[in-house]
């Protein structure tokens, strides 16, 4: 393992790491930073494309941080990664917590295309239409991966997959899930319906319950913004429209659980 130094705040890379927290830098250089052992840890373990590791001086002396690190030398032992220390004071620059654990990893964005995906008898996919926040985008990437999603699209206006908030949520599942950005939604949506999927949307004016609706053939759950709901070309697409039932005096249901109770649904029905 080969450490190298940082000591001063106008080194070039120390500037690139504190760029990564622009979305401009991320899409134009294609790489991304994910903090923290666990979600280190699971790129490594997903074979996730690691540019270079980032440690505090903290980290190196603390006995945790030494066996993740000789954890870490001989997952990568047939790659040789670049590892760049700093002090904690400028580690906590880069970072985007507020109590850093002085471990990041900068990661190759992974683009994906339909076309890569097989589509599997049964498939279920997750649509996201222009869910524009952050922290919901994460969960419902780890939900997706939790109840064995085939992959996850996402329209044009969807928050940013590598939004440090987005991955944090995630918690490493957007490392086990192919995400697919889709610049035609429309157009996706109605090659998938030829292929058989149904596309069911989320939607509280809909007259059919969630648990109405056979989910067991394959389908494409959509969930719409979290302001507006599931955009107007989408709806006319729609084999089926589902509501969630509210029974408290709650208007309606946070993005991410409607897709996470809608999601296991799904689970629901194809286990019976």
């Amino acid at each position: 393992m080969h450490i190298i130094d940082i000591t001063s705040c106008a080194n070039r890379t120390f500037k690139q790491l504190k760029a990564l927290a622009r979305k401009s830098y991320r899409d134009k250089y294609g790489m991304f930073i994910i903090e923290g052992t666990r979600l280190v840890e699971h790129a490594m373990k997903t074979q996730a494309d690691i540019i270079h590791i980032v440690i505090s001086e903290t980290f190196e002396e603390d006995k945790n941080g030494q066996l993740f690190l000789q954890h870490f030398n001989t997952l990568q032992k047939s790659k040789e990664i670049e590892v760049y220390k700093m002090s904690a004071p400028m580690f906590k620059e880069i970072a985007n917590t507020d109590t850093p654990q002085g471990i990041a990893a900068v990661i190759r964005t992974k683009s994906i295309s339909l076309e890569q995906v097989q589509i599997p008898a049964e498939a279920f996919f997750v649509l996201c239409d222009e869910l524009q926040d952050p922290g919901n985008l994460g969960t419902i990437i780890r939900t997706a991966d939790a109840a064995g999603a085939d992959a996850i699209l996402l329209s044009k206006g969807c928050a940013d997959v590598y939004n440090p908030k987005t991955v944090r949520a995630s918690m490493g599942s957007l490392f086990s899930v192919p995400i697919i950005k889709v610049e035609d939604v429309a157009m996706v949506s109605r090659s998938l319906k030829q292929k058989g999927l149904q596309l069911v949307i989320g939607d509280i004016t809909a007259t059919r319950q969630h648990f109405e609706v056979d989910m067991k053939k394959s389908v494409v759950l959509v969930i719409g913004n979290e302001a507006n709901g599931v955009s107007a070309p989408m709806i006319q697409l729609a084999d089926e429209k589902v509501k969630i039932p509210v029974i408290g005096s709650a208007e309606s249901l946070n993005a991410s659980i409607a897709a996470g109770i809608l999601m296991y649904e799904v689970v629901r029905q194809r286990m019976i």
